[in-house]
């Protein structure tokens, strides 16, 4: 028999749920613009406060919200809120019940926005005590990037995002607070509608891309149509929510599932030229030797709709670029589309869904790690002098017969290049909200990411003879050879996150419980034939073949609570803890904690500021600290004692795989932090500070063994890294009215890294080569990643004696940031923008091997090259590392929009605009300073840190014409 209570919760739910609430008094009815410049507000928000009751501006600013006939007029309060605006609350009696003129004012500061990242659900960011970025939709399809990390590229203004390579999809670097691992990836994880997604960002682990030109990116074919906003979040107390992984910090991006009235069609398209840049580059002729331009075309389709009860939206598009080097040898191809849905199913229940797939397929030149002839090396370091029949390696002393003749090799042996490389990804989310009580809402979320990556290469005999100077006349047949790559990744998340927000007088306490697991299965087989006849496409053709697999699967299991206590809505502290299980730590390790805490205090909202401080001339003050602890798990299966099954003879036979470690815990960032924010004439200018210090306890190094033992080292938590820096940011609006919006955004951020305690293991290699020639390092005393060789002693020009294994420099900047400018004239609008770095170092391969082959002398004193020529080219590596200071312009564009006035009332607007990608550089090296590709193309999640420049081509530049018509 039912008891009284079950009987009672029922009947709770059942009257929480039932349509009664869907009888509605007269609406209130309005139109929501700028109060700068009167402009509608499209996709306002405005809703009943502490219900989900709720409605959005249409194309032209208006509104309608019924107001449920069980609401009594004393209770309803209006909530107004768009992103970029102050947050209006309007309250309702019987004779405020007509039609609204609300008009919002630019909030600056941003005080007001809500966001999600870090927080489990939405939550004002004055309210937090760390910093989190928001890019928005316009800002987003301002940026004419094709890349998640390009788009990002400039905009956050703590974190660096820089290409590593110029071939499409290749990886990039990016560091946000330094370097905080010795064996883990710089990048942070991402997000997609609350689904963790595949963020690989190195070369995989049986090598996938590396040997045809550069590591795959994961990030590089993240659809990127359709967001509404990105949020990016750094590690230490702001990533509490996210555990044993999030120390590098949270990339979250939101998928648009509404439209605003009815359906809103959109047409776009990008022309123009993809051209390379050619302001690295030793010799004037390498660029008509290996480079051309071609033609760049994107076209994207949108549909936006809806209403209170049910919005959709679609896109889709492609994406089709022939690239920049002959015989379109890196051209590529991408077609995506994306959907999204938002059902409210009830009065407390709201469904929303989103699905995205996109498939790129892309070729690949070789790259220098490849082996034989690479176009940029034979051109750039000497190498043509011993490929193929030999050339003159001077490119610029070269008749124009000699240099036809290396044009006619250099043809054929980029056109016989098969480098093929298709990319399929899937990714879904699937969301449920369900407020029971106006304070209290609950979230589930549930999806996958699915990514499969398959590489075709083939190396024919006929290349092989055409490139190699020592093959016979007529050749050789038998050294052809296939190989076949393919990774499958799959991401599963469930996530349930429960807010109860409660008002007691002068407080407000906001708790968020949640639970989250994560499931990541990473498949990769590689397949290699070798003696391949011409024309063959498939390894069973292949007179000898190999195959090699790899599979990792990890679990995250976690729960975390958090809550966050307001008082008079200027005082705020917040605490929060998170455990975490996970199936990569050790036997003895169990469950994980990290916890954080932190301060806020919107100083500007005291009456005594207001009393002191005219508004118009300091009218902003909000100061900040906090605590926290972020992870990074161990690699898969390294806690685990193995033995290694190699064969030999033919034969099963067992040897010593890894010792194990039962011990085995994930790495801990610990963070302390505080700053502050400013306003000034009306929030007109802003300024931020934020200093931090971060230390990664427990960092996982390989430790040696005892030799008696018979086995080799073993990753063990036992040393510390150190990061620390000051954040600055500043933002002026010089003026704004109805015809002028003047904007000028710039950082300036500072960074010190070092390997504090390495606990007894010596000094190892992360990326690079042999001790003879360059590596990058990790050694106790200096930063992660450190350029280690040859350093020479010279007298009187003349080497004397070289010291080995020395410290030639460190990879990580001291100093980064970035700037911006946009201007807007009614319709008119021109942006631009660009970073820096200064003091880190690079080692120019290419150089070292110019030197060597007597192509270029740059740099060293000619007493050296008439005593000893070339013999101690690698006797003073410390020669060929320059400083790799830069200022790079990413972006110039101008747009301009005509109005449905101009139109004919054919289109609702209509933009035309041009856009230059890329336009400058600037830099202190004479090879490009980004373009360090051999840093990420090293084992699967490990370290990257740049540092080596090797036959690395720059990213391209672009000339875009943009239409953009809305119907």
């Amino acid at each position: 028999m039912m008891s009284k209570l079950s009987y009672l919760l029922l009947c709770c739910v059942f009257l929480f749920t039932q349509p009664d609430l869907l009888a509605f008094n007269n609406p209130v009815t309005g139109t929501i613009t700028d109060a700068t410049n009167g402009d509608p507000l499209v996709g306002a928000t405005i809703g009943i406060q502490g219900t989900n009751i709720g409605t959005s501006t249409d194309i032209d600013g208006n509104f309608s919200l019924d107001i449920p006939a069980s609401f009594s007029d004393e209770s309803i309060q209006l909530v107004v809120r768009y992103v970029g605006y102050k947050t209006q609350y309007i309250s309702l009696d019987e004779s405020s019940r007509n039609t609204f003129s609300i008009q919002m004012e630019p909030d600056f500061v941003g005080g007001d926005e809500l966001v999600v990242t870090g927080q489990g659900m939405n939550m004002e960011k004055r309210r937090l005590s760390t910093n989190i970025t928001s890019i928005s939709e316009s800002e987003i399809q301002a940026a004419p990037a094709n890349r998640i990390d390009q788009i990002l590229q400039s905009k956050i203004p703590n974190a660096q995002f820089n290409m590593t390579n110029g071939q499409p999809g290749s990886s990039s670097i990016i560091r946000a607070r330094g370097v905080v691992s010795a064996f883990n990836n710089s990048t942070p994880i991402v997000y997609i509608d609350g689904v963790r997604i595949d963020n690989l960002n190195t070369a995989a682990t049986l090598g996938g891309g590396s040997s045809s030109g550069a590591a795959t990116s994961a990030l590089a074919d993240i659809p990127i149509e359709n967001i509404e906003r990105i949020e990016f979040i750094n590690g230490g107390a702001a990533t509490t929510l996210y555990g044993s992984d999030a120390a590098n910090g949270v990339i979250q991006i939101f998928t648009k599932k509404t439209g605003y009235g009815r359906p809103q069609v959109t047409f776009s398209s990008q022309v123009g030229s993809t051209t390379p840049t050619e302001d690295f580059l030793h010799f004037d002729r390498t660029s008509d030797l290996l480079y051309q331009n071609g033609l760049f075309q994107k076209y994207n389709v949108a549909v936006n709709g809806g209403d209170d009860n049910f919005g959709y939206s679609f896109a889709g598009g492609i994406t089709d670029d022939e690239g920049f080097r002959i015989n379109n040898q890196n051209a590529s191809r991408k077609v995506d589309f994306r959907s999204g849905f938002q059902a409210k199913l009830s009065d407390a229940f709201t469904y929303r869904s989103s699905l995205g797939y996109a498939r790129n397929d892309f070729n690949r030149v070789r790259n220098g790690n490849a082996g034989g002839y690479t176009g940029l090396w034979f051109a750039e370091s000497g190498a043509s002098l011993f490929t193929g029949p030999g050339f003159n390696p001077v490119l610029n002393e070269l008749s124009d017969t000699e240099f036809e003749d290396m044009q006619a090799f250099v043809q054929l042996a980029e056109d016989l290049q098969q480098n093929e490389t298709s990319i399929n990804r899937f990714q879904t989310s699937q969301i449920f909200e369900y407020q029971p009580l106006q304070n209290l809402a609950i979230k589930s979320t549930v999806g996958l990411d699915y990514r499969v990556q398959d590489e075709n290469i083939i190396t024919t005999n006929e290349y092989l003879n055409h490139v190699d100077a020592l093959a016979p006349e007529n050749g050789l047949y038998d050294r052809g050879s296939i190989r076949k790559f393919n990774r499958t990744f799959l991401g599963l998340t469930a996530e349930i996150t429960g807010q109860h927000n409660l008002e007691v007088d002068d407080f407000s306490f906001v708790t968020t419980v949640g639970g989250q697991f994560f499931r990541d299965e990473d498949h990769q087989v590689l397949y290699t034939g070798t003696n391949v006849r011409d024309g063959a496409t498939s390894i069973s053709q292949a007179a000898t073949t190999e195959s090699n697999e790899y599979l990792s699967e990890v679990v995250n299991f976690g729960f975390y609570l958090q809550e966050n206590v307001g008082f008079k809505n200027r005082y705020f502290v917040e605490f929060g803890l998170r455990g975490d299980g996970n199936t990569a730590f050790g036997e003895n390790v169990g469950m994980q904690f990290y916890p954080k805490a932190g301060l806020s205090y919107l100083v500007s909202a005291e009456p005594f500021f207001l009393d002191l401080f005219d508004n118009s001339v300091f009218s902003y003050m909000k100061l900040k600290a906090n605590y926290g602890v972020a992870g990074n798990f161990p690699q898969p299966f390294a806690h685990e004692r193995t033995i290694a099954f190699d064969g030999f003879l033919g034969e099963q036979s067992a040897t010593f795989g890894q010792q194990g470690n039962d011990d085995l815990s994930p790495e801990k960032t610990y963070t302390y932090e505080a700053g502050a924010d400013f306003g000034f004439v009306k929030d007109r200018i802003q300024f931020n500070v934020n200093y931090y210090y971060t230390e990664t306890r427990d960092a996982l190094f390989y430790v040696p063994i005892s030799p008696s033992q018979g086995e080799g080292t073993q990753l063990r938590n036992v040393g510390t890294i150190e990061n620390k820096g000051l954040e600055l940011a500043m933002t002026v609006i010089p003026v704004i009215n109805q015809d002028w919006d003047v904007r000028v955004k710039a950082a300036f951020n500072t960074l010190h890294n070092e390997v504090t305690d390495a606990g007894g293991a010596g000094a190892f290699n992360i990326n690079g080569f042999s001790s003879r020639t360059i590596q990058t390092v990790v050694e106790e005393g200096y930063s992660i990643g450190y350029l280690r060789g040859n350093k020479g002693t010279f007298e009187n020009g003349v080497m004397t004696s070289t010291e080995a294994l020395a410290f030639l420099g460190s990879t990580i900047p001291d100093y980064f940031g970035s700037v911006s400018l946009d201007v807007s004239y009614r319709n008119l609008n021109f942006f631009t923008n660009g970073d820096f770095q200064l003091g880190a170092y690079a080692h120019s391969f290419d150089r070292q091997f110019r030197f060597n082959y007597g192509v270029g002398n740059e740099g060293i004193p000619d007493a050296e090259i008439q005593a000893n020529g070339t013999s101690n080219w690698l006797n003073f590596t410390d020669q060929f590392v320059e400083k790799t200071d830069f200022f790079k312009v990413r972006t110039i564009g101008l747009n301009y929009t005509f109005g449905s006035e101009l139109l004919g009332n054919l289109a609702n607007s209509a933009t035309l605009g041009f856009t230059v990608l890329n336009p400058l550089n600037f830099a202190g090296s004479s090879f490009d300073p980004e373009a360090t590709q051999s840093g990420a193309d090293q084992g699967q999640n490990s370290a990257t840190t740049g540092g080596i420049a090797y036959a690395a081509e720059s990213a391209p530049r672009q000339f875009l014409g943009t239409f953009k018509i809305n119907f």
